[in-house]
């Protein structure tokens, strides 16, 4: 037993003499005690020092310092001779509670004091807000609570903390008080409705003035009241809330609505800064009144979760509780109970709010107690990305883990004992690495873009040139060729780079080539800056004279130059110096418009009618044709057409002619331009226009998210009409240059693009790799990586990620197989399972600042700029961040479907997935794979964080502990197996192994071992062996389908069928009746049924057929020392026929839907049980057909698929359906055309051929006959009138009802001016106007047709058509609204 002191000296004048201590350990725990009473509370002694110090008057001292004594032996008292410390104090002063239990006692003697479940609450409670949801037991719990914030309270001597204790009612409210007072030293007092003030005529509470409230709360420290007194004080600011420090809430299912529970939260917690713990008591989650269902359970346990900001706790064990009254049976709990493989308890509750509650012992003896609610997961404690320990509160939202420590240290999921994984683990949507969570992250800076040559360079600069050439496929087309100007030195493998650029009807080979350093001088430096800020700012954006400097940063700075010849490398410094000149005139031009000087006063004149009077000179008209000119009152860049000989400035005006009357004075009116030869010829220009995306090729075979594009749809309109310039030649400066460098500066926003890309991947692959000179992966391949498919580039990281996915299993499993020889299939699963989910890969990706090299925006040339560029279309930064990189922070977290994923602000900030950083993490590890081998994904894992050791002396270790298996008797067996396979082992004892059943185990003499852990090893051999094989294989094909071909490839089906069909079966080794007689059932199907998947996947195999194969996969990769190669070299011969996408089919539930969803059509599923197997019935309705289809099987899946393979049969046997349809769409098109033809087919014929009406193509006269049909009339109660809300009434009633989905076709009208359309609140003025045309075909009925109101959208439009056809419908009798 422990005895601790607290000893305070002083030096000081007070009371006539000084104490001087004597030196003793202070290593342990201090307490406070003198002769007369025993001190446990830091707030005690802090009263008699402030009695002390109130009372006399000093006038210097010195602040005590702490010495503790320890008394360990029991049998002395500590009392006996305890140190006098001031004066002689009395215990009258500060009684302790003799009614008060010991806290200590509490904890360590559980059984004697509290029960078990209250000591569960408390620690959850400690650690986040909680809501206990317990029948009884609540009180003693806030105690315990309350007990521990004493502690707390001691660090803030002189700082008043409350706690603040709620209950309804006043019977509540005096209850808790006497539970409190009671267990606690701290002062505590009640206050409800008839509580009366001491100290002001006994006036009521509410009656209360400042003054009283003061010295209420100077008095206590703890105070329980109602809710509505404490609202009240908090409202008219008796009390602050930054006072409170715990606030304990009584019956808190009431929080809702206006009740003051809530209106406390609402008003005063969540504004706070500094928050208190919420603790929160409730025998109801949800009142009686209102829970109809669990649905409406669990949005009210949300809601309860939300206002209270805390997670619902449900206890564990009830049988501590003598009486458990669920009050509502949306609130019952199921509780199962297992065994760990530690022994310890795993008992989870699971209610309505589906509340999940595991309790086990921690390798270091503590209780982890996570709690899962209100379709939340929770994690107790995770990995920061610091590394430090975090216990998300509830505002966090994060996944549910638990996990144990493995030997090496590794987090481990938990198993239950056998072969069997207890699935502890549940990720919420909304966690770490899924794909509901948005965060946003910052951009990474490209290092090679930066430059510290700005505004400093009197002595010049060194640059690194690269020369930029191009060639166009139409060989009368030439682009002039361009240097690029950097300060660092680029990686080979960017700064050689060739690729091709498409445009309308043609496409341009673009190469980048490394030249030599290039020396320029200041003036140099500075006339290049001046060429590019006036020619990418007059044609991308406008042009001013006085740019600001800002546009130049230190991290985005390099020249972009016209070359007057690559071979002899030569930079145009003619064409250089003539936008020098033309910058510099037109600041004078600027300068003379203020002093109010015409034009003419500095324009050079001639009376040479054949002379083209321009603003900086005069220029001979047949010299004009494809000049560069900047018009001085646009700031922009235009190149010259033609002479027009009947149209000058005096010529009426062709736009707005009431509010002007020529182009003179339109100049004038608008620019305050007097013209001073209006007389002369204008001409006719090109105008410069927005860049565009060049790196697809949209009228070709190109690619778009990964597939093909062939779809008219997404062409180019090469038809759209094109509109001219008309200008005065005096409001023209000329330029000395030539057209094709204009041209060429249209190819350079998406050449510049993709070479910063590179750049971006060359840095990443400088970080993982460094200066390793045996690994090289190229920047385009950790380009793939790091690109998503929202980049709508021919590439994403979606093949890598594949790879890198069956990579990461591979090297993990040989690692745990290694590492963990004692452990079986089961606990090596889960801890694989562990470390590649996506919450593990999320978490290593965010440490290694993954997440800001990922590009996940597509590329939008009007927003790329150049440096000296003024942005044409700004995006300013809202998000409250200042720096480029975004901080990980869960306030930077969302699941509202509302942010948008794939927009970047002008900072660098987007929204991105939160699964996409797992996904790039697995695409790195295969793009180090594809071009470092094993040894490079090994490599990239161990820079992310994974170390998976595949040492050549574990392997000789797990080959040494299978060479003691005894193998003799069945030689015969290993020896006809390794016929079968052509390959003969080293070590037997390992075939033996893999061949053995869990159920081979003779009675007198039992082996220790079965093929479960060869098999979790040779599963992920396989899988790696089959993904790099079709990844190799098939390049061309999209993500999807390879997806598609390794899920046909690597299942237990089908090795199982490639087991019967080698005839491997027969040498499983098991004692089991009823395996034997499954496996015999298997292979006489095999052998009756065709060779069509579909039939296979309708039938499920015995899983150890498919195991079999799988644990001899495992043997020989041991056996061959982890030789790839060669086990490749067994199993692909054992494998053969490998799927291909020709002959791939998919299982026939999906080949279902995905042919409805491209036609448009609706499926019904129906289920139900009928005896020991469930019957599916699958119903499709077609334009004039309605086909069903029913099965039984013993699994819903099964009967399902087996239903769906009948309708597909239906399809075939009417000729809708092909065999093998999508061999016609195997490159996954963007906008099939063949479905387009159907889809205007449709449009264009009225099956039943009624009578036109005058604004359908259906007869009235149908009217009758469908309201008299039996059909039930659906019902909407209203259509959201908001963009996309008619349309999505509409196809949720088609989905209902299962109509086919209606066709729109647009037509579009453009205008050179504003014209106003649609009426009232829809109207709007555009210069693009859109109708919409919908066809919706019913079934039996025919179609119905009609034209939507012109919208200035096209979107706006289908809205406008798909409105009306509702109504139609509603004008039909075929639905009702409202």
């Amino acid at each position: 037993m422990y005895y601790y002191y607290y000893y305070y000296y002083f030096i000081y004048f007070l009371m006539g003499f000084k104490k001087t201590p004597n030196v003793i350990p202070t290593n342990e725990k201090p307490c406070i005690k003198n002769t007369n009473c025993v001190f446990n509370d830091r707030t005690v002694i802090s009263n008699h020092f402030l009695k002390i110090f109130s009372r006399y008057s000093f006038k210097s001292y010195t602040v005590f310092s702490t010495v503790v004594i320890m008394h360990t032996n029991s049998s002395s008292s500590p009392l006996q001779n305890p140190p006098n410390l001031i004066g002689n104090m009395q215990s009258s002063e500060t009684p302790t509670n003799p009614l008060k239990r010991s806290f200590e006692t509490m904890i360590n003697n559980p059984q004697q004091s509290t029960q078990q479940y209250e000591l569960d609450v408390f620690k959850v409670a400690m650690g986040q807000n909680t809501i206990a949801n317990i029948d009884n037991g609540g009180g003693m719990i806030a105690v315990m609570i309350i007990n521990e914030f004493e502690k707390l309270f001691k660090e803030q001597l002189f700082e008043k903390k409350l706690i603040m204790f709620l209950a309804p009612t006043r019977k509540l409210v005096e209850q808790q008080c006497n539970v409190v007072r009671e267990n606690t030293d701290l002062r505590v007092d009640f206050y409800h409705g008839s509580k009366v003030s001491m100290v002001d005529d006994g006036k009521k509470v509410d009656d209360w003035d400042a003054a009283v409230w003061e010295h209420e709360t100077d008095k206590n420290d703890i105070m329980v009241m109602t809710p509505t007194i404490l609202l009240n004080a908090l409202r008219n600011g008796f009390i602050k809330f930054e006072m409170i420090r715990l606030l304990i809430i009584d019956e808190c299912h009431h929080a809702s609505g206006n009740h003051p529970y809530a209106s406390i939260m609402k008003e005063f917690y969540l504004k706070s800064v500094n928050k208190p713990k919420v603790f929160g008591m409730t025998a109801f989650l949800v009142n009686k009144k209102g829970a109809s269902s669990t649905g409406n359970c669990e949005a009210r346990i949300t809601m309860l979760e939300k206002i209270l900001d805390s997670r619902v706790y449900t206890i564990q064990n009830r049988t501590d509780l003598q009486d458990v009254t669920p009050t509502a049976s949306a609130n019952k709990s199921l509780k199962i109970t297992e065994k760990s493989p530690s022994g310890a308890d795993v008992t989870p509750t699971a209610s309505a709010n589906k509340s999940l509650k595991i309790t086990e012992k921690s390798p270091s003896g503590a209780d982890v107690t996570p709690t899962a609610s209100a379709n939340k997961s929770l994690k107790i404690t995770e990995k920061s990305p610091s590394g430090a320990d975090v216990t998300p509160t509830a505002s966090q939202n994060k996944s549910s883990k638990i996990t144990e420590k493995s030997p090496s240290g590794k987090d481990v999921t938990p198993t239950v004992s056998g072969n069997k994984s207890l699935k502890i683990t549940k990720e919420s949507p909304s966690g770490a690495g899924t794909t509901k969570r948005k965060e946003l992250h910052g951009t990474m800076p490209i290092r090679a873009v930066s430059g510290t040559w700005g505004d400093n360079h009197d002595d010049g600069m060194d640059f690194y040139a690269y020369g930029i050439s191009f060639v166009c496929s139409v060989k009368d087309v030439k682009y002039s060729s361009f240097v690029l100007l950097l300060e660092s030195k680029l990686d080979d493998d960017v700064a050689n780079l060739e690729m091709r650029l498409y445009l309308v009807s043609k496409f341009v080979n673009c190469k980048v080539s490394s030249c030599a350093k290039l020396h320029l001088n200041a003036r140099q430096v500075a006339n290049g800056k001046c060429f590019q800020e006036l020619f990418f700012n007059g044609i991308y954006a406008k042009f001013f004279p006085e740019t600001d400097p800002k546009l130049w940063t230190p991290s985005y700075m390099y020249l972009l130059l016209p070359l007057a010849s690559l071979d002899p490398f030569e930079i145009n410094w003619k064409m250089i110096d003539s936008c020098v000149f033309a910058i510099e005139f037109v600041k004078k031009l600027s300068v003379s418009s203020a002093e109010k000087q015409n034009v003419d006063s500095i324009m050079t004149y001639s009376e040479n009618t054949s002379m083209i009077h321009f603003a900086n000179k005069c220029v001979h008209k047949d010299d004009i044709t494809n000049m560069v000119v900047f018009a001085i009152h646009t700031g922009k860049l235009y190149s010259v057409i033609d002479i027009l000989q009947d149209e000058t400035a005096c010529s009426p005006f062709d736009g707005d002619t009431k509010k002007y009357s020529s182009f003179e004075d339109y100049f004038k009116k608008k620019y305050k331009i007097d013209l001073v030869y209006p007389a002369q010829n204008m001409l006719l220009l090109k105008q410069s226009h927005r860049a565009h995306n060049l790196l697809v090729d949209f009228n070709g075979e190109g690619i778009l998210h990964g597939k093909k594009i062939k779809a008219e749809s997404c062409k180019v309109n090469t038809d759209r009409q094109r509109y001219n310039a008309r200008l005065p030649p005096e409001l023209l400066v000329t330029i000395d240059a030539r057209l094709d460098v204009v041209k060429s500066l249209y190819l350079l926003p998406s050449l510049m693009h993709r070479l910063e890309a590179l750049m971006l991947a060359s840095q990443l692959r400088e970080e993982i790799t460094g200066h390793m000179t045996n690994i090289h992966v190229s920047s385009s391949l950790i380009l793939e990586a790091i690109t998503t498919l929202r980049c709508n580039e021919s590439f994403s990281m979606e093949r890598l990620e594949l790879l890198g996915d069956s990579v990461l299993k591979y090297t993990v499993s040989c690692d745990l197989y290694l590492r963990y020889p004692n452990k079986h299939e089961g606990q090596l699963s889960s801890a694989r399972s562990s470390q590649v989910s996506n919450s593990t890969l999320y978490n290593l990706g965010i440490v290694c600042r993954l997440q800001n090299y990922i590009r996940d925006v597509a590329f939008d040339p009007t927003r790329w700029t150049a440096p000296g560029q003024l942005p044409s279309r700004p995006c300013p930064c809202d998000h409250g961040v200042e720096t480029i990189e975004v901080p990980i922070d869960t306030k930077y977290h969302t699941e509202d479907p509302k942010i948008l994923t794939g927009k970047c602000c002008d900072m660098g900030h987007r929204w991105l997935g939160s699964k996409t950083v797992s996904d790039c993490v697995e695409a790195l590890v295969g793009a180090y794979f594809v071009d470092g081998g094993l040894t490079g994904a090994l490599h990239c894992m161990k820079w992310l964080g994974i170390s998976c050791e595949l040492d050549s002396s574990r392997v000789d270790e797990a080959i040494k502990i299978a060479s003691l298996h005894v193998y003799t008797p069945k030689l015969d067996v290993l020896q006809g197996l390794e016929s079968k396979l052509g390959y003969e082992f080293v070590v037997k004892g390992l075939l033996l192994e893999a061949i053995t059943h869990a159920t081979d185990q003779n009675p007198d003499q039992r082996v220790g071992y079965c093929y479960q852990r060869l098999e979790f090893l040779g599963d992920s051999v396989l899988d790696l062996l089959i993904t790099w094989y079709l990844f190799n294989k098939h390049k061309d094909i999209d993500p999807g389908e390879l997806t598609d071909l390794r899920s046909a490839s690597v299942n237990n089906e089908n090795f199982a069928y490639a087991a019967v069909r080698r005839n491997l079966h027969g040498y499983l080794q098991c004692r089991s009746v009823t395996l034997q007689t499954q496996i015999s059932d298997y292979v006489k199907f095999v052998a009756t049924s065709s060779t069509d998947t579909n039939s296979l996947q309708t039938n499920k195999s015995p899983k150890a057929l498919g195991d079999l194969v799988e644990s001899t996969a495992g043997a020989i990769l041991l056996d061959t020392k982890l030789n790839l190669d060669e086990v490749w070299r067994i199993f692909e011969l054992l494998l053969t026929p490998i799927v291909t996408p020709e002959k791939l089919e998919l299982p026939p539930l999906r080949e279902l839907i995905e042919y409805c969803d491209s036609k448009g059509y609706f499926i019904k599923d129906k289920c139900r049980r009928l005896g020991d197997g469930v019957t599916a019935e699958l119903s499709l309705q077609l334009e004039d057909d309605l086909l069903i289809a029913e099965a039984t099987s013993p699994t819903r899946k099964v009967a399902r698929g087996q239903a769906a393979l009948k309708l597909l049969s239906q399809l075939e046997n009417k000729g809708i359906l092909r065999k093998n349809q999508g061999e016609d769409n195997r490159d996954g098109e963007i906008g099939n055309k063949d479905v387009q033809k159907s889809d205007t087919s449709r449009s264009n014929v009225t099956r039943f051929d009624p009578q036109p009406a005058a604004n359908t193509s259906i007869a009235d006269s149908k009217m009758e006959e469908e309201s008299n049909s039996k059909t039930e009339i659906p019902v909407i109660n209203s259509i959201n009138r908001n963009k996309g809300g008619p349309r999505t009434t509409l196809f949720e009633l088609c989905r209902k009802m299962q109509w086919t989905m209606p066709t729109f076709t647009h037509s579009e009208e453009k205008s050179r001016t504003l014209i106003e359309i649609g009426e009232g609140v829809d109207k709007r003025t555009a210069f693009n106007k859109f109708e919409s045309e919908i066809s919706l075909n019913i079934p039996n009925y025919g179609i119905i047709k009609l034209m939507g109101e012109p919208r200035a959208d096209k979107k706006s439009s289908c809205d406008s058509a798909a409105l009306l056809m509702l109504y139609e419908l509603q004008r039909q009798r075929m639905l009702k609204i409202g």
